[in-house]
């Protein structure tokens, strides 16, 4: 089998000759090259040529500048290969990534498969899979393949066929791979994943799209192109979850670059119209999912109080993360609403300790000096949003009326000034009658605060799994059940006393309430996995309408 490699140049002389090495240097040796030079203006065209004569197995072309999309197309056109490989020119492969991906997509008789890559700027980070699927399914079987598809090219190979037979033509707008992909996905009868990272992506040389700012405006005008040809074939319908979840991602990550990313070295022109770019995106994403979704609450301010999770939550929410303006995590709720107590000894202890960082050294300050319980001030909030997975953790009773929640933030710094306190567990009866207590103080403090609440019923996963069709069961799986049912409990009870809440219910995404088994803190049940993340930030966006909770 022939494997086609497509190499679209401009003006990248600098790396082109590690990019042609490493296509040459392959161990899989049955390789049509095909390197278009779209009207360089550097040295490329050179070196080129002397690879052509080097490698007969390179074909050159030469054309004038009309961008990469263009470039790509004849690419395809001229291909004979029973595969198709894209690569960038200022990135290179790793010598073994045709003979392992084209193993895989054989094996799997597949039409699509996609494999990691590391990230080359300033220092090599490893980029692997975040959606792995242990047997190649179809888009039609598993529909978190789209919304989870990564917008490029070059992370993957195509059966030659599947991409002939579509008929398509790539733009020369930024981002012509997003709409490109997204069309083949839906076409595949079967797509696969190869864990490995086997691509050198250079994600900040000058001129793509990390730094082609004064082009950021055309990712709108793909997505367009995306939404409408879905809508054309009959398929926005079925798949408007995905296509939003693709849209917000780019448009976020645009965003973030033009805020954030101090070492892209964004323009302070570009930088002061940031908030042009965030009320653009929002009428963009109002004027394709406006019947599915409350866009609208992408300009409200929140709140939060509840687990790691629902701030995962609220952040794959968020276009732009900065309307979190207050969170209480890692605090139950009775601790959240106990007494303060003047612990001089444990407040200077807390100081002196060596958190990780200072988000959960603020989390342990705020459960120890009850910050949510003496606050009175919440102007400027739109929205409170409350899980109760915290209440999983034991309270540590320091007198009759203050309590601390035993957190492992808390524990991870070993107080011995609460070594000899009493702990009260979730499943004991008197944790249930602190709880009743103590959630409706918390309801009447909040009610009386007239802001909407939103209450996302978070739950304890009772499987893991490394590959999103391949689950394992927990071990304590009893006990989690337990667990999960005096949740359940504690939910139906703060909701009879709430007054103005919408409760967003797991029942929806029960399929994808699991652990990833990499994920970063731990294969722990109080974990979830993106896929749930995203979907209960599109539950959010779906059942809440402006100006209620």
């Amino acid at each position: 089998m022939v494997v086609s490699v497509i190499v679209p140049v401009y003006n990248t002389e600098l790396y082109l000759e590690e990019c042609i090495q490493s296509i040459v240097n392959q161990t899989y040796r049955a390789l049509e090259i095909i390197i278009i030079n779209d009207g360089s203006t550097d040295n490329s065209g050179a070196i080129c040529r002397k690879w052509e004569k080097l490698d007969n197995r390179i074909r050159y072309i030469e054309k004038e500048n009309e961008g990469q999309g263009i470039a790509r197309n004849i690419g395809i056109r001229l291909s004979a290969g029973d595969y198709i490989i894209f690569a960038d020119s200022d990135d290179y492969m790793d010598e073994h990534l045709i003979a392992d991906t084209l193993e895989v997509i054989t094996k799997e008789d597949a039409d699509i498969c996609v494999f990691g890559h590391y990230g080359l700027g300033d220092e090599l980070y490893l980029t692997p899979l975040n959606f792995k699927i242990a047997e190649g399914n179809s888009v039609k079987e598993n529909k978190e393949l789209l919304g989870n598809m990564m917008p490029i090219l070059w992370d993957k190979m195509f059966s030659s066929a599947l991409i002939k037979n579509a008929h398509l033509v790539m733009s020369n707008h930024i981002c012509e791979d997003l709409v490109f992909n997204a069309q083949l996905y839906v076409r595949a009868k079967k797509i696969c994943t190869l864990d490995k990272p086997l691509y050198y992506y250079r994600y900040k040389r000058e001129g793509n799209l990390s730094t082609n700012y004064e082009r950021y405006t055309e990712v709108e005008a793909s997505i367009n192109e995306l939404n409408r040809d879905f809508f054309a074939r009959g398929y926005f319908e079925e798949y408007w979850m995905q296509l939003y979840e693709i849209a917000f991602y780019m448009l976020k990550d645009i965003l973030f670059r033009m805020k954030k990313r101090e070492d892209l070295k964004v323009p302070a022109a570009v930088k002061d119209k940031y908030g042009e770019f965030f009320n653009a995106y929002i009428h963009f994403l109002d004027k394709w999912f406006s019947p599915y979704l409350n866009i609208q609450l992408q300009k409200k301010n929140y709140l939060l109080i509840g687990s790691y999770n629902l701030r995962v939550i609220i952040h794959t929410f968020l276009l732009d993360e900065e309307h979190l303006k207050k969170d209480y995590g890692y605090s139950n709720i009775v601790s959240l609403m106990s007494e303060p107590e003047d612990l001089p000894e444990l407040s200077t202890s807390i100081e002196a300790c060596a958190f990780k960082n200072a988000y959960r050294k603020r989390c342990v300050k705020q459960d120890m000096e009850k910050h949510f319980y003496q606050k009175t001030d919440f102007r400027g909030i739109d929205y409170i949003v409350i899980d109760l997975l915290d209440e999983i953790f034991d309270l540590i009773e320091v007198n009759k009326h203050t309590y601390l929640t035993e957190s492992e933030f808390l524990e991870e710094i070993c107080l011995q000034e609460l070594k000899d306190c009493r702990r009260i567990s979730l499943l004991s009866p008197e944790r249930r009658s602190l709880f009743a207590a103590y959630a409706e103080k918390f309801a009447e403090k909040v009610n009386a605060l007239h802001i909407p609440v939103i209450l996302i019923k978070n739950i304890l996963c009772e499987k893991h799994n490394e590959y999103y069709d391949v689950s394992t069961v927990y071990n304590n799986l009893d006990h989690i059940r337990e667990i999960n049912k005096e949740l359940e409990w504690c939910y139906a009870l703060l909701c009879s006393f709430l007054s103005n809440r919408v409760v967003i219910d797991i029942s929806a995404t029960k399929e994808l309430l699991f652990t990833k088994e990499d994920f970063p803190f731990g294969c722990k049940p109080v974990y979830y996995n993106k896929s749930y993340y995203d979907r209960m930030a599109i539950e959010i966006a779906s059942c809440v309408r402006d100006g209620e909770g």
